[in-house]
């Protein structure tokens, strides 16, 4: 499949992650480029909401619940917008959210998205190659696999998605919003969970994510067509973020997560007051922040807690000066966020994980500075616009909190990245203890401030030669920056994406092509067993058959652990027979791979190497993998 055949799912995943939001904008009375630019984040929360709801009242996840769920949502945005009217403010005078944009603004935004869009969208589908590759990671297994279980299984609720790898519990918490997106993907295009899965993942990197760093730029400098434009073009130039969580991993959930993180910070700001004032009744702000909270939290829970830590500080920054009951609400949030974050059992499982530290701490904060964390690409000239904008911004005392957010961000990476200590697990506890999670953070805070940059650049050079106007002067700008970055660092993007895409270790393409000839070779129902560190877990997205296993690892109920580990003697073993006749075992694929191969894990499978075994007969095989029928129970 070529780019250009996966068209119509690009489509649909952009219609998806901007009209049910835009819509729901629009009813709230969200004006201006906010409208637009928000549109994701509460794309997602009104869909992933639907996904968890649909269940409950007996509907299946689709098109028709989705259709159905955003008009609900808009409806209910209409009521609460007629709820606020009528509600006194004693900031009537000022302009609701977004108000006061002009079509330069419209413009700037605009033309800054689409060179950011564009330059991201290039890389990204360069660097995977082809919509129908998948990245051969530990993670993306699950992805696939819980995607097509949505999808053919119609539930997308978060409350039980994460069953996929536990299936002995009738409920257990996973977020799913990027499933729910991608089975909705698959459904409108006709395309299948990978290529669909890629045109997401182009459309949350070259949509979703300029359009939140034009939203926190809007939030912070106002309707500046310069800033606008720079917010939108310079989101290409950090491959930290979501770029990596894109790729490394494979974080699907966590990208989409941190691309909405800008817009959400920025509704925050707006509520807050802490940027351009702008006017949100307490009815509407409500409203506005639980959409929010929704979703990121059914996207990835730890960009919530992200949104919440940047929250406080801009919080505390903005709210010490004013003094009174704002400066001690303020400072009440902080132990309780710190508490969430370094104890609370909410985290627990999370907490209990840990990433060795690569570097030390002066290198990991080198390295935010420079905007390439974890060894990253280093953007030089995105990384001095930074350093501009935070000059700016601490003379500013209005936007002092922009500076605080991406300093709190950068320690809290560098402490994790670079130390082992028992302080940097509980700092990181949300975050897996992976400081890639948390170098995705770095273009949140620093293309705003990179805007900034460019802005205060702008107006000093309008100071020393005032004859052009200033959208001639910031348009110039810009188009060096560009030059200067190789097409806004389009290679960089392309180079990041293709370090974990292009590396197959679990299916080489015989393998995988043997796994393209199962529906002609495995009944509808048939359930197919196997190590699912050989391949056997995808049998569900790259052939349309239930996978005994559809992770690399679970928590499996008894009789998937019998048949795991001693399938090979089942025409011996009437138990393991009869574990077989209730799970609908009807296959089995054997072979070895190159993936983890050290992990002792797999020793759980072992049972499943049935060559030269009785009661099984050879059917196909391709690659390192073999296909064989049961026979052994009366299959």
């Amino acid at each position: 499949m070529t780019w250009w055949e996966a068209a119509p799912a690009l489509a649909t995943a952009a219609v998806l992650v901007l009209v049910p939001g835009a819509l729901l904008a629009w009813a709230l009375g969200v004006r201006g480029v906010l409208r637009v630019a928000l549109a994701p984040v509460f794309s997602v929360g009104v869909l992933a909401v639907s996904a968890v709801v649909a269940p409950l009242v007996g509907l299946r996840w689709g098109w028709p619940v989705a259709v159905g769920g955003a008009l609900v949502a808009v409806v209910g945005g209409g009521a609460v917008r007629s709820l606020a009217r009528r509600v006194p403010s004693r900031s009537s005078g000022e302009a609701p959210p977004g108000g006061g944009d002009g079509g330069a603004a419209w413009a700037g935004a605009v033309v800054g998205v689409l060179a950011g869009g564009t330059s991201l969208a290039v890389g990204v589908a360069h660097g995977i190659g082809s919509p129908g590759r998948w990245p051969q990671t530990f993670d993306a297994v699950f992805h696939l696999s819980a995607s097509w279980r949505v999808l053919t299984g119609g539930d997308g609720s978060s409350l039980t998605l994460g069953t996929v790898n536990a299936p002995g519990l009738a409920r257990a918490f996973y977020p799913a919003g990027w499933h729910d997106l991608v089975a909705l993907v698959a459904g409108g295009s006709g395309v299948g969970v990978v290529p669909a899965s890629s045109a997401l993942a182009v459309v949350v990197v070259a949509v979703v994510h300029p359009l939140g760093c034009v939203a926190l730029t809007r939030a912070a400098l106002g309707p500046h067509p310069v800033a606008l434009a720079a917010g939108g073009a310079l989101a290409a130039g950090v491959t930290a973020s979501p770029v990596v969580l894109a790729s490394y991993g494979t974080l699907w959930p966590n990208a989409l997560g941190t691309s909405l993180l800008p817009a959400a910070l920025a509704l925050l700001v707006v509520v807050l007051g802490a940027g351009a004032r702008v006017r949100v009744e307490p009815v509407r702000a409500v409203v506005l922040l639980l959409v929010v909270a929704a979703g990121l939290v059914l996207a990835h829970p730890n960009t919530a807690v992200s949104w919440l830590v940047l929250g406080v500080v801009v919080a505390v920054v903005v709210g010490w000066p004013r003094g009174g009951r704002w400066r001690w609400v303020a400072l009440a949030a902080v132990p309780v966020t710190v508490w969430l974050v370094a104890w609370s059992p909410v985290f627990a499982a999370t907490r209990r994980t840990s990433w060795p530290a690569r570097e030390s701490v002066p290198q990991a904060l080198g390295e935010w500075l420079l905007l390439a964390p974890q060894r990253l690409p280093v953007p030089l000239v995105l990384a001095g616009l930074t350093l501009l904008g935070g000059v700016v911004a601490w003379r500013r005392a209005s936007l002092r909190w922009l500076l605080a957010v991406h300093v709190t961000s950068g320690a809290v990476f560098a402490l994790v990245a670079g130390s082992d200590s028992r302080l940097a697990r509980l700092a990181g506890g949300p975050w897996y203890d992976d400081a890639f999670r948390l170098a995705a953070l770095a273009a949140v805070t620093a293309v705003p401030l990179a805007a900034l940059g460019v802005d205060a650049l702008v107006r000093r050079v309008r100071v020393l030669v005032p004859r052009p106007p200033e959208v001639v002067v910031g348009g110039a700008l810009l188009a060096v920056v560009a030059v200067a970055t190789s097409g806004l660092s389009w290679s960089a993007t392309s180079e990041v994406t293709a370090r974990w895409y292009r590396y197959q270790s679990m299916l080489e393409p015989a393998s995988a092509a043997l796994l393209g000839r199962l529906p002609g070779e495995v009944p509808a129902r048939g359930v197919v067993a196997g190590n699912p560190f050989d391949g056997a877990a995808l049998t569900g997205p790259l052939a349309d058959r239930d996978p005994l296993f559809p992770h690399v690892t679970g928590a499996w109920d008894a009789d998937r652990r019998l048949v795991g580990t001693h399938l090979a003697a089942a025409a011996r073993r009437p138990d393991v027979c009869a574990a077989v006749r209730r799970l609908g075992v009807t296959h089995v694929l054997t072979g070895g791979s190159r993936f983890w191969v050290e992990d002792r894990r797999r020793h759980d499978y072992d049972g499943l190497e049935v060559a030269g075994a009785p009661g099984f007969e050879r059917v196909d095989a391709g690659g390192s993998l073999t296909l064989w029928r049961v026979t052994a129970c009366g299959a």
